[in-house]
C-alpha cells in the first residue's frame, strides 16, 4: 500500500466507529497527506476540501498526538500553504 494512503487511512480508522467524526474527515479522502521532519503535510486540491480539513482540525490532531507522527500539520493548497496547526506538547505527552 502507497505511504501516502496510509497515513490518511490511519486518520480515517482513528474514528470508524464514529460515523458522525468521520462523515467530517471525508474532506481527507480528496487530499493528500505526508510526513517529513515532524511536519505532516496535507495538499488539498479544491478549496471545500481545505474549509472543511481546518473545520475539522481537531479531529486529526487526536490520532497524530496519540501515535507521535508529527509535532505540526500544515495545510497546502495548490503549494500555498492555507494553515498551520501545532500539536501540542500536553496531547504528545498524554
Amino acid at each position: 500500500m502507497n505511504w501516502f494512503l496510509q497515513l490518511n487511512r490511519l486518520i480515517l480508522d482513528f474514528y470508524r466507529e464514529d460515523p458522525n467524526e468521520l462523515r467530517q474527515l471525508q474532506a481527507l479522502r480528496h487530499c493528500r497527506i505526508s510526513r517529513r521532519w515532524g511536519v505532516l503535510r496535507i495538499n488539498c486540491y479544491s478549496l471545500e476540501s481545505v474549509n472543511r480539513i481546518v473545520a475539522a482540525a481537531s479531529l486529526i490532531k487526536a490520532p497524530i498526538a496519540q501515535l507521535r507522527i508529527a509535532q505540526q500539520i500544515d495545510i497546502y493548497f495548490h503549494r500555498d500553504r492555507v494553515a498551520t496547526m501545532p500539536i501540542s506538547s500536553s496531547k504528545l505527552t498524554t
